[in-house]
């Protein structure tokens, strides 16, 4: 799995330092690489940091907002998720 730095995340998004402070003391992002790799943001958390840009700079969310809206977006894929595990699963039930 490949982590990235606070610079890279800023770098990459192209934000303020403040802004990803700002996600982290609202719990939208923090850094969650292994001990081996400490202070390291996983994709996962720079997929969060992305969205989270998006909602605040595009349509003018607030970070508690975006934080509902980014937990409410990974519920629904793992929902789908296991939608679509439970459906092969009864395909392949079906196919006996």
């Amino acid at each position: 799995m490949t982590y990235f730095t606070r610079r890279q995340l800023i770098e990459i998004l192209h934000v303020d330092e403040s802004f990803l402070i700002a996600l982290e003391q609202e719990e939208i992002v923090q850094c969650d690489s292994p001990e081996t790799e400490p202070g390291g943001f996983s994709e996962r958390m720079l997929e969060r940091a992305r969205v989270a840009d998006n909602l605040v700079h595009e349509l003018e969310v607030n970070l508690a907002g975006v934080a509902v809206i980014v937990q409410m977006r990974e519920s629904l894929a793992d929902l789908r998720h296991r939608v679509e595990s439970l459906a092969a699963e009864l395909q392949k039930t079906r196919g006996r």
